[in-house]
């Protein structure tokens, strides 16, 4: 968030408070626990004549946590990105009767990262669910920007700021530079229902609301001029599915309507160009996300015969998404003459079509047999019109040009089999072929051919063996190189995913487990090879391995051990040119992860207390080098280290009351000669916004107590799950 009066602090008073009242209800936690750790009376909560336990039942856990330092990286995604005490709350219950069900879950009630959910219903009839959840994204804490929001989605320069043509010589830049937080919430709401009006019918009702907010980076240019701007996010989408099913002998089918609307609040992105500009280009504009939106109806179906045990089952879907936001002007420079815009909305529209069939069958005993095919279309009717670009908001192109409205057909066959051998012994395979016909791109046609074979051997119940693996074939009709270069690319170029592609892949998967001994062991292995031999440029070549292993060992009922351990290493290797003609300088990408792990869990080290130990270290490191007609040149490289420790103790003071004492200490240190020394200054044409690498150690410890209520906690298999 913003600090608008321009202090240094990052937290406001407001914050401080927050964690202070966060201690006081630590203390307050920690004292009137014990007086609700008696077994209360629950005689009343069960039903003797019911089949099942009838009445309430759950586990509840209320836990204070303290932070010993701020951090953006560790805190993203799980809410503990600041330092100070936080109070947190979970637990997962129900409620059973003899006509109804009804279970709930909490998660993390207390920080950005809090998760409820409810379900319920009466068996046979109806259901109902309802989840919220939010997910915070912390992305850097160390940055700094002499921007302020000014309006709706605008940026201001500070007052009596100086403009210059060099960072440097910005007199008052030290001065004005004020910290914000890159980083954003996601909120996600849900709500569903499904009603049995008859035995054979079904109705479903399903709404999502999904909003995002806060700041992300964007780039402002102007010229051979940047700066990074601290973006303002806020928009929101809303998804509706209805559907309606019939279930028929030995069949079903569905009608379904879904429609995605989206809402941006910030039609654009303004902001004050802070280096000298040409008179009237002072402000900058880029556009943000228009509203939009997509509907589509659909029906599907399945029916299975007697006859080899086949089946069929299709889907057939029709829809339209449109886009009619206003569009921005040609340019924010008042002194421009410019031609009217073709058309003040863009009224853009875009027909999707897709069908899909499948049919299984088991003409042998020992034969399984499938094919699927699926056909996509996309018809971009969205209108075509001659536009003329004013460049840096300083002078008109004097060129027109039109938008290219892309559009495909998509079609997809696929055809396996699996054929059991014997009892220990089963060899699968299958071919599929994709055609991709596109509208105004580089290659028109292109084809896909893969083929792959397994093995899946287990002799006994203590090995288990799968081997995989396949070669795919990717050919294009012809690349078009008037197109590429009507586009300003160099003719020679083959952009990845439309260039010719020959692929090798294979996995092996072997598990195993003592005869007499209780130790278990997985190795798992995957290796893929790309080779683009027809591209002069682009990426020309790419290599994955990766191996990983766990070993577990469960010296009794209660005491467990395990080992895990992994590698991956990613090589990619591209041409390119800087003559705008023949490669004249080759690139390679080297990028290798180490993983490494070990854990233990001790229950009943004394009588009524368990205890848990987790370890995980994991080490990231990226090469790229480079040979030009100079010579060879490197990068520095880029690594990373994550350090991860968890100790977690639990001590059953009686069969409803828990305490629970946790310690994790983590660290996550980052070598980006991209960021390292990289202040808003260094960089002459660029104004950034200083963000430093992540280098964090800190220590996360927590005080809970848990109590469960009710004859017994009754679960599902995922908690706040219930469905018909």
């Amino acid at each position: 968030m913003y600090n608008l009066s321009r202090a240094t602090i990052r937290r406001t008073p407001d914050r401080r408070r927050h964690r202070a009242a966060g201690v006081v209800m630590a203390v307050v936690l920690a004292t009137a626990m014990p007086a609700f750790a008696q077994t209360p009376d629950t005689s009343s909560w069960t039903c003797e004549s019911c089949p099942f336990p009838e009445g309430y039942s759950g586990d509840y856990t209320a836990e204070t946590i303290y932070v010993t330092d701020d951090s953006a990286y560790l805190g993203d995604a799980g809410g503990y990105d600041e330092e100070g005490a936080y109070i947190n709350f979970a637990g997962d219950g129900s409620y059973l009767s003899r006509d109804y069900q009804a279970r709930w879950a909490i998660e993390d009630l207390g920080l950005d990262s809090r998760y409820l959910a409810v379900t319920g219903g009466q068996q046979g009839l109806y259901d109902y669910r309802v989840s919220y959840r939010e997910l915070p994204r912390r992305q850097y804490d160390t940055t700094r920007t002499i921007f302020s929001p000014s309006g709706a989605g605008s940026l201001s320069l500070p007052l009596g700021w100086q403009r210059a043509t060099a960072t440097s010589d910005f007199p008052t830049l030290a001065s004005d530079l004020v910290d914000v937080e890159i980083k954003s919430d996601r909120k996600l709401f849900e709500a569903g229902a499904s009603y049995l009006p008859l035995p054979a019918v079904k109705l479903d009702a399903n709404y999502r609301r999904i909003e995002r907010n806060g700041v992300d980076i964007a780039a402002g240019s102007y010229f051979t001029q940047s700066s990074l701007l601290p973006r303002a996010l806020d928009y929101s989408t809303d998804n509706v599915e209805l559907s309606a099913r019939l279930a028929v002998d030995r069949g079903y089918l569905v009608a379904a309507y879904y429609g995605s609307f989206f809402q941006n609040r910030f039609l654009a992105t303004g902001w004050e160009s802070p280096f000298v500009t040409a008179a009237g280009a002072e402000t900058g504009r880029i556009a943000q996300a228009p509203d939009n939106r997509m509907q589509q109806v659909s029906l599907s179906g399945g029916y299975r015969f007697d006859t080899w045990d086949s089946g069929l089952s299709f889907s057939a879907a029709a829809g339209r998404a449109t886009q009619n936001d206003v569009l921005l002007p040609y340019t924010t420079n008042d002194n421009l003459t410019t031609v009217p815009l073709p058309r003040t909305r863009l009224d853009a529209e875009v027909d999707k079509r897709n069908f899909a069939f499948a049919a299984s069958a088991s003409p042998l005993d020992k034969l399984r047999i499938d094919a699927r095919f699926r056909y996509d279309r996309r018809d971009n009717n969205t209108p075509i019109e001659s536009w003329t670009r004013v460049i840096s908001d300083t002078f008109n192109s004097g060129e027109a040009e039109e938008n290219v409205p892309y559009g495909f057909r998509r079609s997809n066959l696929s055809l396996d089999a699996a054929y059991r051998w014997s009892r220990e012994l089963r060899l699968s395979g299958g071919f599929r072929r994709t055609e991709h016909d596109r509208d105004h791109q580089e290659v028109a046609e292109q084809t896909e051919d893969s083929g792959w074979g397994a093995l899946h051997w287990r002799p006994n119940g203590r090995i288990d063996l799968l081997a995989k693996g396949g070669v795919a074939k990717r050919e294009i009709d012809r690349y078009d190189e008037s197109l590429a270069f009507s586009f300003g690319q160099n003719p020679l170029l083959r952009k990845y995913h439309l260039a010719y592609r020959y692929r090798r892949f294979a996995e092996l998967t072997l598990s195993a487990s003592g005869a007499e001994t209780p130790v278990s062991a997985t190795l798992a292995a995957l290796y893929a090879d790309d080779d683009y031999t027809k591209s002069p440029l682009g990426l020309t070549g790419a290599e994955d391995l990766r191996i990983s292993g766990d070993v577990s060992y469960a010296a009794s009922e209660k005491r467990h051990f395990h080992l895990q351990a992994g590698y991956e290493d990613i090589r990619s290797a591209q041409a390119g040119s800087e003559q705008f003609s023949m490669p004249d300088w080759r690139a390679r990408n080297t990028d290798r992860f180490y993983t490494a792990g070990a854990g233990m869990r001790l229950l009943e080290v004394r009588d009524d207390i368990d205890v848990t130990l987790d370890y995980l270290r994991s080490i990231g490191t990226t090469e790229i080098s480079i040979v030009t007609p100079g010579g060879p040149d490197a990068f520095p490289d880029l690594d990373t280290t994550l350090n991860s420790f968890h100790l977690r103790v639990a001590w059953h003071r009686s069969p409803r009351t828990t305490w629970n004492l946790s310690a994790r200490y983590e660290s996550f240190v980052m070598d980006d000669w991209a960021l390292e020394g990289v202040q808003p200054n260094t960089i002459p044409v660029v104004l950034s916004l200083g963000a430093e690498p992540y280098d964090y150690n800190r220590f996360v410890i927590g005080l809970g107590f848990s109590y469960r209520i009710g004859p017994e906690a009754i679960r599902g298999d995922q908690p706040g799950y219930f469905t018909n």
